[in-house]
């Protein structure tokens, strides 16, 4: 544990006052963000392939729920199938209405913790708000946690998980804080594995003077992470991934399972730092994508996807704002007097680290969603700092910060649109899967034979269909003009 200077747990400007009006302003756009997502959100049928599938599952009893979840091989996500079958039991038929209704939930309450977590108190952090909030929602790791379902998303509930860590360890100590602490972690890392990274946050959080988690309950939590690996590979023998389980991307080329298995069977090594080290750099650069360096190739060919060029500049700016901000806080950090903007931007290199590790088996840019929500709050930090020019005898000086706000604000703009344009098409391509449901069906072998399977596939296919409005033409026009 380290001491806290006064004034710490706001920003690198205590002094100043805070304005209501401003808090509100700020709460109140992410309220219309939240609102305008969830509205795309909603437009987008459950799904047919990881969501009806899973469904399908849930119509056993709890008890056979649970168990079989720990006899999976390769994965041990228990209380995730506890979460479905909750939302499933609950629905009572209305199963588009309460899985996708609890995801637009989801989406409220994280964009409520971001907000808890940068605690805007003043009129230049509302005027920054904005901005911080198109990292969070357009950058490319948080597409896949509203994109897809599974029917709840499983990297929405542990991106969740990990904000709601970071505000107990960097909040004020409350006595429900310590049984929270492990209950949060027992929760995400039975969700799924990225779930591990709730203990990384709250040990993080106290390495840079967190004071809302005691060290009885860092021990505890240890211990907890000690048990998951017992549980799972001495008394379960759950293991890990293997090479031969998804086609992955390697330099510029997606390799097939078998490919894996012959080219690196033998020797898994370099390909498990190769996934690591270019999860880390999709957050910070945007490129490689899941493995792959998509715009490099497109430059190499003389055809570079706009899209991704955009990503690019948008991460890389970002990145850039943030070593800035690492530039001159350097005499701080050496004396460990950090400010509660020093630690987000801490805790998010802390988080990124840790999630390229998770991420060894295989790149997907969801896996790493705690990484890049973590990103927006270190980018908001850092621009609370860099970007307001302060008063400059030279033109230079003023002029770059707000050069610089214009290029962030151009550039997460259009991430922030061009997610909204994700959803749509989601929402199309959801739609034709419905429509020839009875031929993936097929293919999958699966057996839907049962009354409730039956009925359960009947509901689906109505809301997809007939109940639930395609989108307009009009969104269509904007989506092909944009891409």
């Amino acid at each position: 544990m380290v001491s806290r200077p006064e004034g710490a747990d706001r920003s690198s400007s205590p002094a100043e006052p805070e304005s209501r009006g401003a808090v509100a302003a700020a709460y109140l756009f992410g309220a219309v963000l939240v609102f305008g997502l969830g509205d795309f959100l909603l437009a987008i049928p459950i799904q047919v392939s990881d969501s009806f599938g899973n469904m399908l599952k849930l119509s056993v009893s709890w008890r056979d729920t649970v168990i079989g979840e720990f006899t999976q091989h390769a994965y041990l996500r228990p209380l995730l199938w506890l979460q479905l079958k909750a939302v499933y039991e609950l629905s009572d038929g209305a199963y588009y209405a309460w899985f996708r209704g609890t995801h637009v939930l989801q989406v409220a309450a994280l964009v409520a913790l971001y907000l808890h977590l940068i605690r805007p108190r003043q009129w230049r952090d509302a005027a920054l708000v904005p901005l911080g909030l198109a990292v969070l929602i357009g950058h490319h790791a948080f597409a896949g946690t509203v994109k897809e379902a599974f029917p709840i998303n499983t990297f929405m509930t542990v991106l969740l998980g990990c904000f709601a860590a970071a505000a107990l360890s960097l909040g004020r100590y409350r006595r429900w804080n310590d049984p929270l602490a492990v209950l949060l972690f027992a929760v995400a890392a039975l969700s799924v594995e990225s779930g591990l990274l709730v203990i990384v946050i709250f040990v993080a959080g106290a390495l840079v003077g967190g004071r809302g988690v005691s060290r009885g309950a860092l021990v505890a939590l240890g211990l907890g992470l000690v048990g998951y690996f017992a549980l799972r590979f001495a008394i379960l023998d759950v293991g890990g991934p293997s090479l031969n389980e998804r086609a992955s991307g390697y330099g510029f080329s997606l390799l097939e399972p078998t490919d894996l298995v012959e080219r690196f069977g033998a020797h898994p090594l370099p390909f498990y730092v190769y996934n690591v080290v270019t999860s880390a750099l999709s957050v910070l650069f945007g490129e490689p994508r899941a493995g792959l360096f998509r715009l490099t190739l497109g430059f190499t060919l003389g055809d570079p996807y706009p899209a991704l060029l955009v990503t690019t500049v948008a991460c890389t700016s970002a990145t850039v704002l943030m070593g800035l901000f690492a530039w001159r806080r350097r005499a701080a950090w050496r004396r460990w007097a950090l400010t509660r903007d020093d630690q987000l931007v801490l805790l998010f290199f802390a988080v990124l680290a840790a999630n390229a590790v998770i991420s060894y088996p295989y790149t997907k840019s969801v896996i790493m969603s705690p990484a890049g929500g973590f990103f927006a709050l270190a980018v908001f930090a850092a621009a609370r700092n860099v970007l307001p020019p302060a008063p400059s005898s030279t033109m230079v000086r003023s002029v770059a910060p707000l050069a610089a706000c214009a290029v962030l604000s151009i550039a997460w703009s259009v991430r922030l649109v061009g997610v909204h344009v994700e959803l749509w098409v989601a929402a199309r391509d959801v739609r034709t899967q419905w429509a020839y449901v009875h031929e993936w069906i097929a293919q999958q072998h699966l057996d839907v034979s049962a009354p409730r399977s039956r009925d359960l596939l009947q509901a689906l296919r109505n809301d997809a269909l007939l109940t639930q409005p395609a989108a307009s033409e009009l969104k269509w026009t904007v989506r092909n003009w944009l891409y």
